[in-house]
């Protein structure tokens, strides 16, 4: 199994300061340059498949990258972003102002859930789930995916806690690449790779 893993470009609402979770933006005009300049890193590369989310930041990325490639793409919903429930299309501000309890308590290490929010148990289960899958196969295999969920894969990977999030960056249209050994271990070898944007790095990700 090689799975490489593809953040999509900067959406509307992450050029607004949105938090989207669930909420369905399409590309900036930056994102769709990204985008294309991923495809382009990618051209070369031997790609079985391609998956992505069905939300359309992520399908828009994941067409832009298989026209270079001539692969078709296929829909995946275990691939979502994390359900943030109530915060959906709130700015950090209005979060704050809203929840000022729950952001509080994340500057204590505390990670209470906002409410309607989809629960990291939850979240862990459905990307366990696409990764057994995908480990099945000896593929390579593109996943266009979202911040939280690359995020949470790398975390999954090396074993840390979902509930700690924040040890993962990860840059809109970035690359992040997770193995299996010799041994059947899944080991991640490459993380936010933007060699390719060639300046047009963009970080900021609140779902």
């Amino acid at each position: 199994m090689r799975l490489i893993l593809v953040r999509h470009g900067q959406s509307e609402a992450n050029a607004s300061g949105i938090v989207q979770g669930r909420l369905d933006f399409g590309l900036s005009q930056l994102g769709l340059a990204q985008a294309r300049l991923t495809a382009s890193r990618l051209e070369q590369e031997a790609i079985d498949r391609i998956l992505t989310s069905p939300l359309r930041r992520a399908a828009d990325t994941a067409r832009v990258i298989a026209e270079v490639k001539g692969l078709a793409v296929q829909p995946e919903p275990a691939l979502m972003e994390y359900d943030v429930g109530a915060v959906s299309g709130l700015t950090s501000a209005e979060i704050r102002e809203r929840y000022p309890d729950v952001v509080s308590a994340f500057a204590y290490g505390r990670r209470p859930a906002f409410p309607g929010e989809e629960g990291r148990d939850a979240f862990a289960a459905r990307l366990a789930g696409i990764l057994a899958n995908i480990a099945e196969s000896d593929e390579t295999v593109v996943a266009v995916a979202h911040g939280g969920v690359v995020s949470a894969l790398c975390h999954m990977t090396v074993g840390l806690d979902l509930n700690r999030p924040g040890m993962f960056n990860v840059a809109n249209c970035s690359l992040t690449e997770i193995i299996r050994d010799a041994a059947g271990r899944h080991v991640l070898c490459r993380h936010n790779d933007t060699c390719h944007l060639d300046g047009l790095v963009t970080v900021i990700d609140r779902g």
